[in-house]
């Protein structure tokens, strides 16, 4: 039976919602307070959080939906320009304007006590609507609220006080002495930017980050999140938890001579495509600009270490910063990099280990506050089963798009979880007891805290890309399955494997299937990894499959496909 669903928000995950609710068969209307669809992805002087240049830090391989790939042309990064246009031909190919209602800001979704859902709006004329609706999804996402941190002295500061979402172009720091806050992905691209244009551009830190060079063998580097290289025994080649020190020896153990051998493919492969091109004789022979590019690239190499070595983990265990300009810009001089502030005095920010600076301009690139204003605060409690459900609540208000990947993109986690809610509304699916939600919550916290053990107080957002995707698609009944993967092309098994992990895996099977779209994005896929690190990954999954099942499911790899998919009623 098809039912009334208000949709809040129309950027990338409210999209996505309309449309899985329209394939099943409702009733939506979207409300988005903007003018033009796009969410936060959508550039505005004066009400935008992007700036001008603004790249996607995923690529458009991963971050397309399932059933709508990007063009070839736009696989690397996009602007947020091209981002949008892609959103607006989704929104066309799948008939989705005469579900948006523009200049509509929500004021209140407040339960009925009849039932339902009643969501007020309001337009730019002031001229306020009441709707009553079966169920509401509530996609406005994570990057709302600007964060703005208060240090002792700040309402004595002189000069002009920013957060990055009100950074626009470079024209705003032209000669001009720039404090920039944070070492996130917004503050690492804001000063690389910055730091071309300002008289002087510093860059303040308070612990260590981890860095990805966006481009990592010539591809984009979430092409390196591929299901075997996430296959395998994640104690051992990704985290380094003390508590699973005994997992790792007994791995050691067991495999000493293929630990040699892993090793030293791994030393072989840092030679080949690391150092090699560093000291390519064109490099030094190709006059003062490739060999002053080359010292750069050994300052940037030392850079990062370092800063890793300081944020306390490894990659993995934390949110990456996932473009090295920032880094580029402190290696040629063009950026400094200070600690944590202390204390402004005036025209001055002093850091806590004393020194200080006389900024024109300070930016803070320190996030967005976690808040749904509109919402009860008892609804919009976390944590939320999948980072979607209420388990008090239930199924008929949910919150998509409100969980971040600590690398790959959160609009593909987006669309599983409307896909998942769809399905919710339709009685395709059902909710686990209240219990048994508070536990999934709980245990996926407790995931989250042992894996990212490096913020694990802060960003409780935060989720593994890969595996969560799976748990979501193994709920919706689109997880493929072993004997689903055999029975496609080689062409098709090996880039399932060893390609990014891209959305389209999950329309192979399972409701709204379109296998067609599904081979034709994955048999076409590039392959990020160098041939030695593929065998490499191919036997620490082969190993790691051994060990689970020797020992038993306490060591279990992060990725595993089951016999056969799960069964979703029509």
């Amino acid at each position: 039976m098809a039912i009334r669903v208000a949709v809040v928000g129309a950027g990338s995950s409210g999209l996505v919602t309309v449309k899985e609710l329209l394939d099943e068969g409702h009733e939506p209307t979207c409300f988005e307070r903007a003018t033009e669809l796009g969410g936060v992805f959508r550039f505005g002087e004066q009400d935008g959080v992007v700036w001008d240049s603004c790249r996607l830090t995923s690529s458009g391989l991963l971050t397309a939906f399932s059933d709508f790939p990007a063009p070839a042309d736009q696989f690397d990064h996009m602007l947020i320009r091209e981002y949008t246009a892609y959103l607006a031909r989704y929104s066309e190919a799948f008939g989705l304007g005469g579900h948006l209602r523009f200049d509509s800001t929500v004021e209140s979704v407040r339960r009925n006590p009849h039932g339902g859902w009643d969501v007020s709006t309001v337009d730019g004329s002031g001229r306020r609507t009441e709707g009553r609706f079966d169920a509401v999804a509530i996609c406005c996402g994570l990057h709302q609220h600007p964060h703005l941190p208060r240090y002792p002295g700040q309402d004595t500061f002189t000069g002009t006080v920013l957060h990055g979402s009100q950074y626009r172009r470079p024209e705003q720091v032209v000669a001009k002495r720039v404090l920039v806050v944070g070492g996130g992905e917004s503050g690492g691209d804001v000063a690389a930017e910055v730091s071309r244009s300002a008289a002087e551009t510093v860059l303040s830190l308070r612990r260590g980050v981890a860095v990805l060079p966006r481009w990592i063998h010539g591809r984009p580097n979430d092409y390196l999140t591929s299901r075997i290289n996430n296959s395998s025994a994640h104690w051992v080649f990704q985290t380094r938890n003390p508590t699973d020190r005994w997992k790792k020896r007994t791995y050691l153990a067991l495999f000493f001579p293929f630990v040699l051998l892993d090793k030293f493919v791994q030393f072989l492969s840092t030679i080949a495509y690391e150092w090699l091109p560093l000291f390519h004789p064109r490099q030094w022979f190709g006059g003062r600009a490739a060999i002053a590019e080359t010292i750069t690239r050994l300052r940037m190499r030392r850079l990062i270490r370092q800063l890793l070595q300081e944020s306390g983990g490894t990659v993995a265990e934390q949110f990456g910063t996932k473009r090295d300009d920032f880094v580029r810009a402190i290696a040629m001089g063009q950026c400094r990099r200070a600690g944590a502030i202390a204390r402004f005095e005036g025209s001055r920010v002093v850091f806590e280990d004393g020194s200080a600076i006389e900024p024109d301009i300070v930016i803070f690139c320190t996030g967005f506050e976690q808040r749904v204003p509109f919402v009860d605060e008892a609804v919009a409690r976390t944590p939320r089963f999948l980072h979607l459900i209420n388990p008090s609540v239930g199924a008929s208000l949910g919150f998509v798009g409100f969980a971040r990947p600590a690398y790959g993109a959160i609009p593909p986690l987006a669309e599983l979880q409307a896909r998942y809610f769809a399905l919710l509304q339709s009685g395709k699916v059902k909710l686990p007891s209240e219990a048994d939600m508070r536990l999934s919550a709980d245990d996926l916290i407790g995931f989250r805290r042992h894996y990212f053990r490096v913020v694990r107080e802060r960003l409780n957002d935060l989720v593994d890309y890969t595996s969560f995707s799976d748990d979501l698609a193994a709920r919706i009944g689109c997880k493929p399955s072993r004997v689903d993967v055999r029975r496609e092309s080689l062409a098709f098994r090996y880039r399932f494997f060893s390609g990014p992990f891209v959305a389209a895996q999950y329309r192979l099977v399972g409701p709204h299937a379109k296998p067609d779209i599904a081979r034709q994005v994955i048999t076409k896929v590039p392959i990020g990894h160098p041939i030695p690190m593929l065998g490499l990954y191919y036997l620490r999954w082969t190993l790691s499959r051994v060990l689970h099942r020797l020992l038993g499911p306490e060591f279990s790899p992060k990725l595993r496909l089951q016999a056969r998919s799960a069964v979703i009623s029509e």
